[in-house]
């Protein structure tokens, strides 16, 4: 039986043109429909609300705003960004990073 994850080994052992070719498929067939009576794959929505419930750590949330771990760290203690800290570790969430980000882009 073919499943998801054969699907997925195999293509990861195809040449990257190809492996682009089948994410450009799935992004743009996937989201909008090569036909109109045929659902939609992804759920983009759904998606991203489902990242969105889980926090992000400082690793992920500096990737995400596109800052070093250092600069986040700072923009924290300066007041900049909210957190959550538990030990040593921060926790960031989703949404508070989202509106960050798109008022840096605003304003850029």
């Amino acid at each position: 039986m073919l499943t998801a994850d054969k699907v997925i080994e195999e293509i990861y052992l195809l040449p990257l043109k190809e492996r682009q070719k089948i994410a450009r498929h799935i992004v743009e067939f996937g989201i909008r429909g090569h036909h109109p009576h045929t659902s939609e794959i992804l759920d983009i929505k759904a998606w991203q609300d489902e990242i969105a419930r889980k926090p992000f750590n400082l690793k992920q949330a500096s990737e995400y705003l596109g800052v070093s771990s250092v600069t986040l760290r700072r923009w924290v203690k300066a007041g900049r960004v909210l957190a959550s800290k538990i030990g040593r570790a921060y926790t960031f969430d989703v949404s508070d990073l989202k509106k960050l980000k798109k008022a840096h882009i605003t304003k850029g």
